[in-house]
């Protein structure tokens, strides 16, 4: 009998292959054939996630799980929109139940870059005036009448008319779904029956050109993960398929994305990040498995131990955690939909179990159980022990995946403080209009070790803060033992500048206007803002700052001073 791939492994991959499955194991649904959603309703299906499950049961190869793969990955690939005009064309469902996105309204091709930019803010302005008119035309929209509900109305308008990106569609699901596929082809070619290997590469055909589609025409910009991603399927399958163009291609962009990353010292634009970390180590690690050409697997040699410095000097392995700011992110803490702590793990090993706990991004387990870890050799000691306070600083180039095309990048500075016992980040420069940018941070434990965090964040008011918003800009500064952020906000919508703590034993007696008082940190704060109001919740509180627009000042300016 052929030895399963999961024996060959280390004891380490072996666990995090073990643990994945068991987890996936259990949210598979035997009906659909499809595993069903870790991070949202149980009851939702996720295309992507089944993926990895398929691959993950060809690693793992017990008895009956070839099968098993076999039909959920083909139930995935009845899932790939096949509409060759269409912007989402090459893509897959991100669930069985997603409605399909509009069809024929939308000449994509024949648009100049950034057209999504360009429709996104007309509809915006187009909006802002509909409801303006109506508010004016006192017979139509009475005082009475939700201005935010007849905007949603408008827009809910326009979005059945024109495909709505991460609305009705999401193009990332073509990379991350390819990349898949070329790990199975790679590693089980003589596993897995022959229909479905061709039936996987007609579909890469029209993923990987729509991928390469998308790219050229910046339709809509791909963040650092993605264009990772999109090198390596662009890479893997012009090689498999012997496509030239497609080669030339993959080889022209993996020189660009190098020349970037050497500008500014070893940085990319989706810089120190919780989230997107582990996807590119991931990604990095199928570089070096699985390029065909000598020159590609040095170039990811080079940004892998150049990703893993910059991960090094931002860690604080008293906290077991990365200091902010981040430029994207989806949470302050590395073990919460992050892959880190499972590279961490494959490389401390034992008594390290706990970096790899199962969270939303534990389906990729498998994954990088196969891929591996390759770290530098100067980077280990910073994974193992504190190694020294310290203040750091790097500059990186963002991308506003939002803003207009040749105006979309800009120089920033994540600046941090690596103490013992408390980190604290801060970023200046950005303009990026995405919630998921942490400008203004704090990492602490307390003299019993449990552990603390507080960020930075805004939001519209009755909003959630992983929006766009336009018109908001921080400037933020940090050294030993304070932070200062300044605040400007040019926007007609009301907003909530707001600080989130989490951590065991917040009590609301000791959050006063100009000190907050958390077990192991002591902030004396002099703010220039509206009066605060503080809200509690079960596992956090926040202390909210509320923007009125012609009521309030259009600066806000903290400083928080650290003892």
């Amino acid at each position: 009998m052929t030895e399963r791939m999961v024996e060959k492994m280390s004891k380490e991959q072996q666990f995090l292959v073990n643990q994945s499955m068991l987890m996936m194991d259990n949210f598979y649904d035997k009906e659909l054939d499809l595993k069903r959603s870790f991070e949202e309703n149980s009851s939702q299906h996720s295309t992507r996630s089944s993926a990895h499950y398929a691959l993950g049961l060809l690693v793992r190869n017990e008895t009956g799980d070839v099968e098993r793969a076999v039909r959920v990955l083909h139930k995935v690939l009845d899932m790939q929109y096949d509409a060759p005009d269409e912007i989402y064309h090459g893509t897959f469902r991100t669930r069985p139940d997603a409605i399909h996105p509009p069809v024929g309204h939308y000449a994509w091709k024949s648009f100049a870059p950034g057209t999504a930019y360009f429709l996104e803010r007309t509809f915006e302005k187009v909006s802002a005036q509909f409801i303006h008119n109506l508010q004016d035309a006192d017979s139509i929209l009475t005082d009475q009448a939700d201005a935010k509900r007849m905007k949603q109305l408008f827009h809910d308008a326009v979005n059945q008319i024109l495909p709505p990106v991460w609305i009705s569609y999401d193009p990332n699901w073509r990379e991350f779904i390819a990349c898949v596929c070329a790990i199975m082809t790679a590693e089980f070619a003589t596993l897995v029956p022959g229909t479905l290997l061709e039936r996987m590469d007609q579909a890469m055909e029209l993923a990987v050109q729509a991928s390469i589609d998308r790219r050229m025409s910046d339709a809509i910009p791909m963040n650092t993960n993605i264009e990772l991603m999109h090198i390596f399927i662009t890479h893997y399958y012009g090689h498999r398929f012997n496509h030239t163009e497609w080669i030339r291609h993959s080889d022209e962009q993996a020189e660009a994305f190098l020349r970037e990353f050497d500008q500014f010292g070893g940085t990319f634009a989706e810089f120190n990040t919780t989230t997107y970390y582990g996807v590119d180590l991931s990604v990095l690690g199928m570089w070096r498995k699985y390029a065909f050409t000598e020159r590609l697997t040095k170039i990811g040699h080079k940004i892998e131990a150049g990703l893993w410095n910059n991960i090094a000097l931002y860690y604080n392995a008293n906290l077991e955690n990365l200091s902010g700011p981040f430029a994207r992110a989806y949470d302050m803490e590395m073990r919460e939909h992050s892959s880190i702590g499972v590279f961490l793990y494959l490389l401390l090993g034992e008594g390290y179990e706990h970096l790899a706990g199962i969270n939303c991004e534990s389906g990729h387990d498998p994954l990088i159980a196969l891929v591996g870890v390759d770290v530098p050799v100067e980077a280990v000691p910073y994974f193992q022990a504190h190694q020294g306070d310290r203040l750091v600083q790097k500059q990186f180039m963002e991308l506003c995946e939002r803003d207009e095309p040749h105006a979309n990048r800009n120089l920033c500075t994540a600046k941090a403080w690596i103490g013992a016992n408390r980190m604290m980040g801060a970023m200046s420069g950005s303009r990026n209009t995405n919630g998921q940018m942490y400008p203004a941070t704090i990492h602490w434990q307390s003299e019993t070790g449990e552990r603390y965090d507080l960020r930075l964040a805004r939001r519209e008011v009755g909003e959630g803060w992983n929006t766009h918003l336009r018109g908001l800009t921080f400037e933020a500064d940090v050294t030993k033992d304070s932070l200062v952020i300044e605040v400007e906000l040019d926007t007609a919508d009301e907003i909530e500048i707001y600080f989130e703590i989490r951590g065991p034993s917040i009590r609301q007696q000791d959050i006063l206007q100009e000190q907050w008082r958390f077990p192991g940190l002591v902030c004396d704060v002099k703010a220039e803002a509206p009066e605060p109001s503080v809200l509690f919740y079960v596992n956090h509180a926040e202390i909210i700052y509320r923007y009125v627009p012609g009521e309030s000042a259009n600066k806000m300016r903290f400083e928080l001073n650290i003892s």
